[in-house]
């Protein structure tokens, strides 16, 4: 069985309520954000769920105040550095989910067929869109599949026994999720198809989308996938480091206790 970690490298205050939910109301509130990558490990090999972004993208995007350090460096203090790496699975490409691919130089990097076409499709360019990827990601991944370091996913499909990916939709064309076996049960990491607890817990999506109905049928399959509230894990709340015990101070938890 696998042991999964949450590894937060940012950390953001004053999210407005506007950004946490579509259609926020005046009864809504400001929170923290959390920014998370997730590390799987287990008897068949170790998988990394998402990259997130570096210093260099930070500092253009004016976040380098939310860093918290260098994400990798705790991959290695868990025993997994990031050159041993042989699987990444990309959820999504926002900025803060797919940075520094050039760092993990042994791994293929799993991502949904839909994701890739749609941010080289027609609608990429307009503004909603465009403000949260960064060009060379895109491009990035373009000579990932040159060198054949991406495997495609259509739809769901296996990584590992016990480790699974599942096509999702709403937050992005191509959003996906990563269903994992542990020993204290099922894992699912929702990434950005749920932001907070707050998202799921009141049926309200997070502002940025695809698609309304498609985020509202996300939460569906969530639950359908994990089976209790319980074993989901979104993408971005900071209460995440407060439900679950301690692996590296202030900065990972393991996902293996359930509340």
């Amino acid at each position: 069985m696998y042991r999964v970690f949450a590894i937060r490298y940012a950390h953001r205050e004053g999210v407005s309520a506007t950004e946490v939910f579509h259609h926020a109301v005046p009864d809504d509130r400001p929170r923290a954000m959390a920014y998370y990558i997730w590390l799987v490990t287990g008897p068949t090999g170790a998988v990394l769920v998402d990259t997130g972004f570096g210093r260099e993208v930070a500092r253009r995007r004016d976040r380098e105040s939310v860093l918290r350090g260098d994400p990798l460096a705790a991959l290695a203090a868990l025993g997994v550095p990031a050159e041993d790496l042989t699987d990444v699975v990309l959820t999504h490409l926002h900025f803060d989910h797919c940075g520094e691919l050039d760092r993990f130089p042994r791994a293929r990097f799993w991502l949904q067929r839909a994701e890739m076409a749609f941010w080289t499709g027609p609608y990429a360019h307009r503004p909603s869109f465009r403000r949260v990827v960064m060009p060379e990601d895109i491009t990035a991944l373009t000579e990932l599949n040159l060198a054949g370091r991406v495997r495609w996913v259509d739809g769901d499909e296996t990584v590992l026994p016990g480790i699974s990916l599942h096509l999702v939709g709403g937050h992005t064309a191509g959003m996906q999720v990563v269903r994992v076996e542990t020993a204290n049960g099922v894992v699912v990491l929702a990434s950005d198809s749920a932001h907070y607890y707050a998202n799921l817990d009141g049926d309200r999506p997070y502002s940025a989308l695809d698609s309304v109905s498609g985020a509202h049928e996300a939460f569906d399959r969530l639950r359908r996938l994990a089976g209790s509230d319980a074993h989901i894990v979104p993408g971005h709340d900071p209460e995440v480091m407060t439900r679950y015990p301690t692996a590296l101070e202030s900065i990972a938890v393991e996902l293996k206790e359930w509340t």
